[in-house]
């Protein structure tokens, strides 16, 4: 069966699960944000990346599920933009060095939001993601995560900004994982819809198809390979490699527009197509066509390999 195929027949499946599902009521919360201390972050520019993340559909807001609305009055939480110096004010177990939740209050230490970590090995812009959805986890309830196991992604609720002994075996990760969405939705009464994404921050896309030139001797000269690459950390083109055994013969970009893109994968956008060729060695045995991630996630991911000789 080939990617197109099983991630098909996974998202149907996902969507019998959410039409028995589904039929649960969403829910509203409301939360003001608030600065203490001399920060000197821009506080309408903080608030912007929180209601973004709030937002994302690979979030808590589980692709709809959860709705949180910013207001200026009476609110079901706070979020805080604090100088490092006055964490500690929020009670315990708020430090000087890291975020914190404590009761209604969700703190944002400024030098983490400003820095990240020494650990963190992504952009600052994902950290800031991970850290709303860090704290924001505590005041939905849950409590810190383990690892499951080598390789696999981190819960949102482990302390990975941390790293060591904290993140484990897993690898650093930006999101909820699926059991956590999960157990959100029921937490709080509201159905889960299966995620717009097969992978959060990990590049992701299909080789529809590897065609290969051969000369008189039939042995190949070049191949052309057709597919598209997706990262859900951005709308914009990935870098696609096409290797022939093991070597990197050319860089293309995935920006080719593939209109059938617009119903899974719509908000991304549809320019994610790539369709390229290059000359081979007439050695060749197999070419693969390998994905450049964006910011969080693998760097690198796959997407299918064809025998050429």
């Amino acid at each position: 069966m080939s990617l197109r195929a099983k991630t098909a027949a996974v998202v149907g499946l996902a969507l019998v699960v959410w039409g028995l599902t589904g039929c649960l009521p969403g829910r509203t919360y409301t939360y003001n944000v608030a600065a203490r201390g001399p920060v000197v972050t821009d506080l309408g520019q903080f608030s912007d990346h929180v209601a973004r993340t709030l937002a994302d559909p690979r979030g808590w807001s589980l692709g709809g599920s959860l709705r949180f609305v910013r207001t200026d009055g009476p609110a079901d939480f706070t979020i805080w933009l604090a100088a490092a110096a006055s964490v500690p004010s929020f009670g315990p177990p708020c430090s000087v060095e890291w975020s914190c939740r404590a009761g209604r209050n969700v703190i944002i230490n400024e030098d983490r939001w400003r820095g990240a970590s020494a650990a963190w090995p992504y952009s600052l812009d994902s950290y800031q993601h991970f850290v709303v959805n860090h704290e924001v986890g505590h005041w939905l309830g849950f409590d810190h995560a383990s690892c499951a196991g080598f390789g696999e992604r981190a819960p949102v609720m482990a302390q990975q900004s941390k790293g060591g002994s904290q993140l484990g075996l897993c690898r650093f990760n930006v999101w909820p994982l699926p059991g956590e969405r999960s157990a959100a939705g029921a937490r709080h009464g509201v159905g889960v819809p299966p995620p717009d994404l097969p992978q959060p921050d990990d590049p992701f896309g299909v080789l529809d198809r590897l065609d290969v030139t051969r000369d008189d001797l039939g042995r190949p000269v070049s191949i052309r390979a057709v597919g598209w690459a997706i990262d859900g950390d951005t709308s914009d083109p990935l870098q696609v490699a096409l290797v022939v055994d093991g070597r990197v013969l050319a860089w293309v970009p995935a920006d080719q527009t593939r209109a059938d893109l617009a119903g899974p994968f719509g908000r991304l956008g549809v320019n994610h197509g790539y369709d390229a060729a290059v000359d081979v060695p007439t050695n060749s045995s197999t070419a693969c066509v390998v994905a450049l991630g964006a910011d969080a996630g693998l760097p690198l991911q796959q997407l299918g390999c064809r025998v050429v000789k």
